[in-house]
């Protein structure tokens, strides 16, 4: 009976493909799973949307340069004892109507109209949703960067736990062919304490490995293994370097910059409130007994609206756009330092593990668990300097 037990256990430990099949539908490398992250997760597809819509406001507030072109129908029965206009709201646009008795009134406008001056409201709508298409981008290069630096974390805690799964079944190996060879009792003990780590570790390789699939986007239920050299990530990095690398890629750091420009712009906005707008239009109108009637009507016409009191509403507006510039220099201020404590916090532990990593087993086949826990730790600790710094430290 026991050696029926050892025997599952064994194939359950050495031989993982045997609990899902003859394969696997997939054999991820850490490159695929950032492909495939970009191309599929759900973050970034959303971010992508975002885009579109901010892209779809510059347009709109393009069109503020075009002009108004508009064309009224109405049909209106009425017995009027005197002249009236029906509103605005009402016909989307004022309609006279004569007095006397109608059956049937038709009342056809074409009427078109060209803002000429509006104290540069136009001009600072349309940096407003250069600058929110900017930040929209900035907020998807954010997403795409923790959605990569997720990905290469997650496929570091799987092929960390693949590897260990790897060096305790060539430890039991071991241990195993000694006890057949020496028929020592505390082999056997080894051997049965190396095969219920091997199932632990199987486990705990598995639940990384779903980890995986949820940081790529991939179907939880796919059949997956993964494939690639467990390294560390030893390399020459310096600390200003990081700090200037944050200063040009954070999304953090150039989302309060925007934030900053998008409250002066609003500031401008609200000043311009005060200033006259000039607009021209004209119309062309015929009412009657038919839709294009006999009686005909036209005007051209120039508008000046000037603001002239409003309670001061506009003061207040005024200085609560000078509260919030303040309030997003403040909160450059604060950004810009949370982010330095941050790379210098993620570059010390790189650098402690760094250090412990140079003094790893030149040959491979040497390298024991604590070994294999300290490339874990530098490959972790670097990836999160990577997400500190807003950028691929390997392309800069």
């Amino acid at each position: 009976m026991k050696k029926i037990i050892y025997f599952s256990v064994l194939i359950f430990a050495l031989c993982p493909g045997a609990v899902f099949g003859e394969g696997f539908e997939k054999i991820l490398t850490q490159d695929s799973c950032i492909q495939s992250a970009i191309a599929i997760h759900p973050d970034i597809l959303i971010s992508a949307q975002n885009i579109e819509f901010a892209n779809q406001r510059v347009l709109e507030s393009r069109a503020l340069y075009m002009p108004k072109i508009a064309v009224n129908l109405n049909l209106s029965k009425f017995n009027n004892t005197d002249p009236m206009v029906l509103s605005g709201d009402f016909t989307g646009m004022p309609v006279y109507l004569p007095a006397g008795i109608k059956n049937i009134y038709y009342s056809t406008r074409l009427s078109a109209w060209q803002g000429l001056y509006s104290g540069g409201r136009v001009k600072t709508i349309n940096k407003l949703a250069r600058i929110n298409l900017d930040k929209v981008q900035n907020e998807a290069q954010s997403v795409k960067i923790k959605v990569v630096n997720n990905v290469k974390s997650a496929f570091n805690d799987a092929l960390y736990n693949k590897e260990k799964l790897k060096l305790i079944n060539s430890l039991a190996g071991k241990a195993l062919s000694e006890a057949k060879s020496s028929k020592n009792k505390n082999s056997y003990s080894l051997h049965s304490e190396l095969l219920k780590k091997a199932a632990a570790a199987r486990y705990n390789y598995e639940k990384e490995l779903l980890n995986l699939l949820n940081a790529v986007g991939l179907e939880l239920n796919t059949i997956a293994d993964i494939s690639g050299e467990f390294q560390p990530e030893i390399k020459n990095i310096d600390l200003s370097r990081c700090i200037v690398l944050a200063y040009q890629f954070k999304p953090e750091m150039q989302a309060t910059q925007y934030q900053e420009s998008f409250d002066s712009l609003m500031l401008s906005l609200l000043s311009m409130q005060q200033y006259p707008t000039v607009s021209a239009g004209a119309a062309q109108e015929w009412t009657g007994d038919q839709i294009i009637g006999d009686a005909s009507n036209w005007y051209v016409s120039l508008n000046v609206n000037i603001p002239v009191f409003d309670g001061g509403a506009t003061f207040a507006r005024v200085r609560q756009g000078k509260i919030n510039v303040r309030e997003a220099a403040l909160k450059r201020s604060k950004t810009e330092d949370e982010v330095k404590l941050l790379i210098n916090k993620a570059f010390l532990e790189y650098n402690f593990w760094k250090q412990q990593a140079l003094q790893l087993p030149e040959e491979r086949e040497k390298y024991g668990e604590a070994d294999l826990d300290i490339i874990y730790n530098l490959n972790k600790s670097y990836y999160a300097l990577e997400l500190a710094v807003g950028a691929e430290l390997n392309s800069y």
